[in-house]
């Protein structure tokens, strides 16, 4: 992410942050039944119990409490590029592993069974393209994964927009993933205007020779 952009998008979780205090409204990613039905999707990736998993832009680790209270028993790390949603992460969750990170430029030494990233690349950048951003987030998930990566952004097929964010392609993001791995599925069913995309790695027989 071109680095402008990136200190706005810090900027602004700060500010949501001091206003709001730690909860959803300070993601700015909709109410708790809206996030528990993203978490769902995203948790159906596969069976993450006894996984490691990485959450990519994790916020508050409320993806890794959802595990909790799921009785999903996980080896969690959480990235975010904001150190005050670090710094609270830790604070709410000891046994989990948290670190101030920027994967396209940060090293990442070791891989983790699964990626995930919820609400995370959906601002509207302003010096960087974001379908190039998505892309290579894509990658990078795909690379640091063992097993399989899911990733929900917000669909292009909606009836309103808001200038703030930006509205991806499900079918041109189902392409590029197809281009990565031909284990790929595109999740558009359930009630938000969202999709979730699930990539997993390849079978060993389609690789080989």
């Amino acid at each position: 992410m071109n680095s402008a952009d990136k200190e706005l998008i810090i900027k602004r979780y700060r500010e949501r942050l001091a206003r709001y205090g730690q909860g959803i409204k300070a993601l700015a990613s909709g109410n708790r039944e809206r996030q528990l039905v993203r978490f769902q999707v995203l948790s159906e990736v596969g069976d993450l119990n006894h996984h490691s998993v990485l959450d990519l832009g994790c916020g508050f680790g409320d993806f890794y409490q959802y595990l909790k209270d799921k009785g999903i028993n996980v080896k969690y790390t959480g990235y975010d590029i904001c150190p005050e949603l670090i710094q609270a992460c830790e604070a709410k969750h000891p046994d989990g592993h948290f670190e101030v990170k920027d994967i396209q430029v940060d090293p990442v030494k070791e891989k983790f069974d699964y990626v995930i990233s919820s609400q995370t690349f959906n601002n509207q950048l302003t010096n960087e393209d974001n379908e190039t951003l998505i892309r290579d987030i894509i990658n990078r998930a795909y690379e640091l994964s063992n097993i399989g990566v899911a990733i929900d952004m917000i669909s292009s097929h909606v009836d309103f927009r808001e200038e703030h964010l930006h509205y991806y392609n499900p079918e041109d993001i189902f392409r590029y993933c197809k281009t990565i791995t031909k284990r790929v599925a595109l999740r558009h069913d359930y009630p938000l205007f969202e999709f979730t995309m699930y990539l997993y790695q390849d079978f060993e027989s389609w690789t080989s020779g």
